[in-house]
């Protein structure tokens, strides 16, 4: 099966299904990032590279790595000017109540925290195809409840509207990517602010400090990947044909490139809703 789309748990085997809750939980996530969604379409792959990547994910040491990173982030931005526009006014004027505004803004730090894990996840997908490295992990990281609490609906690229799919087909040109993040998509359902972030975030995109700042954080993500367990995935599954590899290759390496920035642009949307930040620190 091609890895063009991401497909949802009622699409895949039975057996898979487990490992989409599995995802959730190993971290700490209300959504399943379209990583594993679209690996999906290669069941063997995923299958066999969580199966060596679970315990990874769920330790301690992982966890406190992609906190590192998160931190990391959040210091290339808050020196800057980098701003979206005015998440309060932008969503009032959309007739969203204050307490949507800050549900909104709740979807925005979910995303903060989730993509530096996700930036370092894919780093060690990568090492898998690249044979693997030594390291060893020791006590599994506290799971939260909220993963089993919340769930965060994420649409499916083919539930898009028209003007929704004008904005992907944008996004993908501008980006060299086959798939829409899962941050654009949890917005879609409102195409209008879907259309504003985008347009902020395209902007921030061709800012040169933020090209920099982008290789700055793939280059800390690079440095914290040493001391992680990761097998020789290609030995693990020497059924999978050259092409299946290249296209594993294709998917990841995608993601691998994008996710830095992405992250950034996730840390300044968050920061973008400055009412609410100071709301929350006055409460």
């Amino acid at each position: 099966m091609s890895l063009l789309r991401a497909l949802e748990a009622s699409e895949v085997a039975p057996d898979l299904r487990p490992i989409y809750d599995e995802v959730r939980s190993a971290f700490d996530l209300p959504y399943v990032p379209t990583i594993f969604k679209a690996a999906a379409g290669n069941s063997t792959y995923l299958r066999e590279m969580w199966d060596d990547l679970y315990e990874v994910a769920c330790s301690k040491e992982f966890h406190a790595a992609a906190e590192t990173l998160g931190q990391f982030i959040h210091a290339q931005v808050i020196g800057t000017q980098w701003r979206f526009s005015n998440q309060e006014r932008l969503l009032t004027a959309q007739k969203f109540s204050t307490a949507d505004v800050r549900v909104m803004a709740g979807v925005a730090s979910t995303f903060q925290r989730a993509l530096p894990r996700m930036a370092l996840f894919t780093r060690l997908m990568q090492r898998g195809y690249s044979g693997g490295q030594r390291g060893r992990v020791s006590a599994r990281h506290g799971s939260s409840p909220f993963a089993r609490m919340v769930t965060l609906h994420v649409p499916n690229e083919s539930e898009a509207s028209l003007r929704t799919w004008l904005i992907y087909s944008e996004m993908k040109r501008n980006t060299n990517s086959k798939h829409v993040p899962s941050m654009l998509r949890a917005i879609s359902p409102f195409p209008s602010y879907m259309a504003s972030v985008w347009v902020d975030m395209k902007r921030l995109f061709a800012d040169r400090e933020l090209l920099h700042a982008r290789d700055e954080v793939s280059r800390r993500t690079l440095t914290l990947l040493h001391g992680f367990p990761v097998g020789d995935h290609r030995a693990m599954m020497d059924d999978l044909h050259p092409e299946q590899w290249r296209e594993i290759e294709q998917l990841v390496d995608c993601f691998a490139r994008l996710l830095p920035q992405f992250a950034i642009a996730a840390a300044v949307w968050r920061r973008s809703f400055a009412n609410v930040q100071s709301q929350l620190m006055a409460g």
